[in-house]
C-alpha cells in the first residue's frame, strides 16, 4: 500500500509540474501595423523579425501594411496613428519593471529590441514583469 501511495503522489507531482510548465507557454499574438515596406522602416522591421523569430511557434506575427485600405481600417479601428505600431496581445503600452514602454514608431525611440524581447518573454512565461497599460 505504501508503494502505491508513493507512486500516486509521484504521478500527482509530475502532473502538477507539467501543468505549471504548460501554463507558462502561452501563445503571444503580435500585430505589426505600419508602413512596413517603406525604406526608413526596414531597420525596425528587421529588428522585430530578429526578436520574434527566436520564439518559434509561441509567437504569431501579423504584418499589416497601413498603406492599404485594410491597413488604414486597422489603424482606425484600434485608434492608432504612428507610422509603425506593435500590438502585443492587443496592447502597445507596457510598464516593464517600472519603465514605461510604448511600441510605436521606430526601434530605438520609445522602445528597443531588448524591450520587445522582454515583453514577449514575459507574456510567454507569465513572470509579471511586463504589465499592459490601459488608457
Amino acid at each position: 500500500m505504501s508503494k502505491i501511495f508513493q507512486a500516486v503522489c509521484t504521478l500527482c507531482l509530475i502532473s502538477l509540474a507539467y501543468g505549471a510548465f504548460a501554463a507558462s507557454t502561452d501563445k503571444v499574438n503580435i500585430d505589426v501595423a505600419g508602413m512596413i515596406n517603406h525604406g526608413p522602416m526596414q531597420p525596425t522591421v528587421k529588428a522585430i523579425k530578429e526578436v520574434t523569430s527566436k520564439f518559434g511557434d509561441k509567437v504569431t506575427v501579423n504584418w499589416i501594411d497601413t498603406t492599404t485600405e485594410d491597413g488604414q481600417k486597422y489603424l482606425q479601428d484600434h485608434g492608432l496613428s504612428a507610422h509603425l505600431n506593435i500590438l502585443i496581445n492587443e496592447n502597445y503600452r507596457f510598464n516593464l519593471d517600472g519603465k514605461d514602454v510604448n511600441f510605436l514608431w521606430m526601434e530605438g525611440g520609445t522602445w528597443t529590441k531588448d524591450d520587445l524581447d522582454a515583453v514577449i518573454s514575459d507574456m510567454i512565461d507569465n513572470n509579471g514583469k511586463a504589465v499592459p497599460v490601459n488608457e
